[in-house]
């Protein structure tokens, strides 16, 4: 969680925090909502090792932080290199939390099995060296599906932190479609809480789950910038500036901050707790998939492709992150620009 969007919710330097279980802590913001190397590169050196975290903190952190205390104050409507800036802050901070890894992981957790069997009969084919009839395909499939191995055993360590570049560059295009919208609402008295996620999406239902698709085009992304102001991208019309934030408005984005947070919620110290908030007794978790299959009817599309990574430094931050050290090239210095 940035500092400095953490620091809207501090006094004196300090915020009070409640715990899954209900346990209440008073925690200076240094200390707040931290999680040790989070962003580091665990298998570089040096400057490499931190190079995400130098990219977030110069690119991300730097330019956002004065944007979001201008919307904090009340500068509203943004012009158009600010509100750029605020969809960056949305997309990051949707991204670099424990709540994406935890969907991220648990995804493919889910997911290994079906991939595992899939190299499977593949392999079985290789080494036959003619291709599986449909039901020695399907039986090979459901075996491979029961034996595979856990995927701790051939885990990544670097594949948190490439899917979370590669979910901004998604997340950031899902934000800046035409048919969406960011609006502003703001309180008199302070109604907010803040999650250790920052952020929290709702779904069109009303639910604040991990249903895969995670970002689907009628999601909303509810951002306290504040006790008393709260950012929401949307595509649903039905928000009113002129009306403010109310108190209905402030219950969904608590309810889903309760949701959404890792470990905990925050607030001011002399501020208190909204009503009805309650903390699952468990962080959000994906459902399992019910697996089927059949032999293929029809021959298989063009294989999904990564979308493309706009911005030279960080495209070179996964490039790094993509091969082992002896591979690496030196991941160059920019002046923070988009490519042309």
């Amino acid at each position: 969680m940035p500092k400095y969007w953490l620091r809207a919710f501090a006094e004196d330097g300090h915020v009070l925090g409640r715990r899954r279980g209900g346990a209440e802590h008073r925690t200076p913001v240094r200390r707040a909502a931290v999680a040790r190397h989070f962003n580091t590169d665990p298998l570089a050196e040096g400057e490499r090792r931190v190079a995400l975290e130098t990219y977030l903190d110069r690119h991300v952190d730097g330019p956002c932080a004065p944007v979001l205390r201008a919307l904090r104050e009340g500068q509203w409507p943004l012009d158009g290199a600010q509100y750029a800036v605020a969809l960056d802050a949305l997309a990051w901070q949707v991204v670099r939390t424990q709540a994406f890894r935890s969907f991220d992981e648990q995804v493919g957790r889910h997911l290994f099995p079906v991939l595992w069997a899939q190299e499977a009969v593949g392999y079985c084919e290789e080494r036959l060296e003619r291709p599986l009839s449909q039901a020695e395909r399907l039986e090979v499939f459901w075996t491979a599906v029961r034996t595979a191995p856990d995927p701790s055993l051939i885990a990544d360590p670097r594949s948190a932190l490439r899917a979370m570049i590669r979910a901004f560059e998604r997340t950031r295009d899902l934000l800046a479609v035409p048919d969406r919208r960011l609006v502003l609402l703001r309180s008199a008295e302070p109604l907010l809480v803040l999650a250790d996620s920052g952020v929290a999406l709702r779904h069109k239902d009303g639910t604040f789950g991990l249903t895969p698709p995670l970002l689907p085009e009628t999601i909303e992304v509810f951002a306290p910038l504040s006790p008393t102001c709260l950012l929401i991208s949307t595509p649903r019309a039905h928000y009113r500036t002129y009306q403010g934030l109310t108190r209905k408005i402030a219950a969904k984005a608590n309810a889903g901050a309760a949701t959404w947070c890792q470990d905990a919620v925050y607030r001011p110290p002399s501020m208190p707790w909204p009503t009805h908030l309650r903390l699952a007794s468990t962080p959000l978790e994906v459902r399992p998939p019910r697996l089927s299959a059949a032999p293929a009817q029809q021959p298989h599309g063009p294989a999904p492709t990564h979308p493309e990574i706009r911005h030279g430094e960080l495209r070179a931050i996964l490039e790094q992150l993509s091969h082992t050290p002896t591979d690496q090239h030196p991941v160059p210095a920019t002046d923070g620009g988009r490519p042309a």
